[in-house]
């Protein structure tokens, strides 16, 4: 169901609502008057991730880049945390 927008012509208050293709006027939210119209709004922009095959493989390098920086990262912290556990005396495995 779409969205619409809604004018009461007795109090002027705009509102939104979801109804069904075709519904007359549904009842003004503020006051319950029934004299409602609909008024017509533009629709909403396409949403676009990525423009052009080039923006497509720079960001496929960014998050290649940062999976590996990340994967790096959990392995130093990972390798600093065996050597410590191996310092204070555990056993290691």
């Amino acid at each position: 169901m779409p969205i619409y927008e809604f004018e009461c012509e007795d109090c002027g208050g705009d509102f939104e609502l979801i109804v069904p293709a075709g519904t007359d006027s549904p009842a003004c939210p503020e006051c319950g008057s029934e004299r409602t119209l609909r008024r017509f709004s533009a629709p909403a922009a396409t949403f676009k991730l990525v423009k052009s095959p080039g923006a497509a493989r720079a960001q496929e390098q960014r998050n290649a880049k940062l999976h590996a920086d990340t994967k790096a990262t959990f392995k130093k912290r990972r390798r600093k945390a065996r050597e410590a556990k191996r310092r204070v005396g555990g056993s290691g495995g």
